[in-house]
């Protein structure tokens, strides 16, 4: 990896590191004297602002570059518009964030963060029926009852906890959709995984590495998001900051990649 290929990764990973940080040890004197909630809240909002707005308009290029036909070509215009409406979702919260150091729950935001989903969704599914039709082994019927029946545990486990949450009907029943739909995007997301480690040696394979592992921890934020909520544990937030940071960045990167990859 270059030079400059190098720094956009470090960025990322100081990122990361600093809200894990701010979770892990929020009493030091980074987090009360230099840095601070407010601003703390101000940052994440712009790395996930920048994150998004790259990612959209380089999956964008990337469905651009491809030609007419191309099996892959709707999946990353469906990936573009998913992430552009979670960047709409962003910057509807980024003035709140930014000027009056808060993250209101519900927001207007939630209703692009819905939205963005179908098309995260759609994405993978298109592209998990083109490398299907393209003979990539898919795994054994039973393996993929077994997947179901794990996110159907995994759902159980999560759900419980999340849907005996009292509160407004529209706090709870947001607080349930998003690892609801979470869920669905694991199910696609973990065999297009299983396809991404085989090809891991090569250069799409980064790429497709890149794309789902940012999926993963998107995923996990949410659902991390619906619990603490539930468990009223909201001093966990910045370990959501961390994990959107992250998710999103890897996304980009992934995007980027597979930009790079098509140029070249």
């Amino acid at each position: 990896m270059s030079a400059t290929g190098r720094l956009p990764v470090a960025v990322l990973a100081l990122a990361f590191a600093v809200y894990v940080g701010w979770a892990v040890v929020p009493a030091s004197v980074l987090y009360t004297d230099w840095l601070g909630p407010h601003r703390l809240l101000a940052i994440a909002a712009g790395f996930k602002l920048a994150y998004l707005l790259a990612g959209a308009a380089w999956a964008f290029a990337c469905r651009d570059r491809l030609e007419p036909g191309n099996p892959a070509r709707p999946a990353w215009f469906l990936l573009s518009l998913g992430l552009a409406l979670t960047f709409a979702g962003q910057l509807s919260l980024a003035p709140f964030q930014i000027v009056l150091g808060e993250t209101p729950f519900p927001s207007p935001g939630d209703i692009f963060y819905v939205l963005a989903y179908p098309f995260l969704i759609a994405a993978l599914l298109v592209l998990l029926k083109a490398y299907r039709d393209a003979g990539l082994p898919m795994g054994s019927l039973a393996g993929r009852m077994l997947l179901l029946a794990g996110v159907a545990a995994v759902a159980v486990l999560i759900l419980r906890p999340v849907a005996a949450t009292p509160g407004p009907l529209l706090d709870r029943t947001l607080t349930i959709a998003y690892p609801v739909l979470d869920l669905i995007l694991l199910v696609p997301l973990v065999l297009l995984l299983r396809i991404a480690l085989q090809l891991r040696k090569s250069r799409a394979g980064e790429v497709w590495l890149l794309l789902l592992s940012g999926f993963v921890f998107l995923c996990v934020g949410d659902i991390c998001f619906a619990y603490f909520q539930s468990l009223g544990q909201e001093h966990l937030d910045p370990f959501v900051h961390a994990t959107f940071i992250l998710a999103y960045g890897l996304i980009a990167g992934g995007a980027n990649r597979q930009f790079h990859l098509l140029e070249s």
